[in-house]
């Protein structure tokens, strides 16, 4: 089984990048997935959501939303 690895925050590469990088496609979910995930890091920073929630949300974000979407790129 291959592990991928995703970075959040405002600084990361997209979701798209990261996934291309480690060769896998988000494919049609890329820009829903970077939305969603802009949206949980704003939601961060400005303190509207604890660090526990925060990372709560990420581990779900990633299962629910990144993992379910990955498709291996072929070559």
């Amino acid at each position: 089984m291959t592990s991928i690895v995703f970075y959040h925050g405002a600084l990361a590469d997209t979701y798209e990048e990261q996934a291309n990088k480690q060769g896998f496609t988000l494919g049609d979910h890329a820009d829903f997935a970077q939305k969603v995930g802009f949206g949980i890091v704003a939601a961060h920073i400005h303190g509207c959501i604890t660090d526990s929630e925060y990372d709560k949300i990420l581990r779900r974000f990633q299962t629910k939303i990144l993992a379910k979407n990955l498709k291996k790129v072929s070559e």
